[in-house]
């Protein structure tokens, strides 16, 4: 395995611009101007060891950012592109991708500060797991 963390996001990034409807934006940072909304940020892998001594689970966050609640129709907006990337990440049965199989352990409202400003949002927890041998 050439990199168990940058594999695995590499696999999430794959799965979510081939499928999320256009123009959806797709940032790896969160941005700093409320332009740049509504979007999905693919934050930093994490991993865990199980108690199969070469399977980690490996766990990230998605960050589904709506446009600012004055904006008219921002919230049904929000929760459509939400549901947007649940869909992509295969509902229930997860996907598959390159070598993993992803899938949405859990979907969370939240308000994430943007140029200084709350802005409605979603953390959507994608994870997999990975032999490491």
């Amino acid at each position: 395995m050439a990199g168990l963390l940058g594999d695995f996001r590499a696999a999430v990034a794959t799965v979510l611009q081939a499928k999320l409807p256009t123009p959806t934006a797709l940032w790896d940072v969160v941005p700093d101007d409320v332009a740049e909304l509504p979007c999905v940020v693919l934050t930093r892998p994490g991993a865990a060891p199980t108690s199969a001594a070469v399977v980690y689970d490996l766990a990230l966050d998605l960050y589904v950012l709506g446009r600012r609640q004055q904006a008219g129709g921002s919230e049904d907006e929000l929760v459509s592109l939400a549901d947007d990337v649940w869909t992509v990440l295969g509902g229930t049965r997860g996907v598959a991708q390159d070598d993993y199989h992803i899938s949405a352990e859990r979907i969370d409202p939240r308000i994430t500060t943007v140029a200084g400003l709350e802005i409605p949002s979603y953390v959507i927890t994608v994870v997999s797991s990975a032999a490491t041998c």
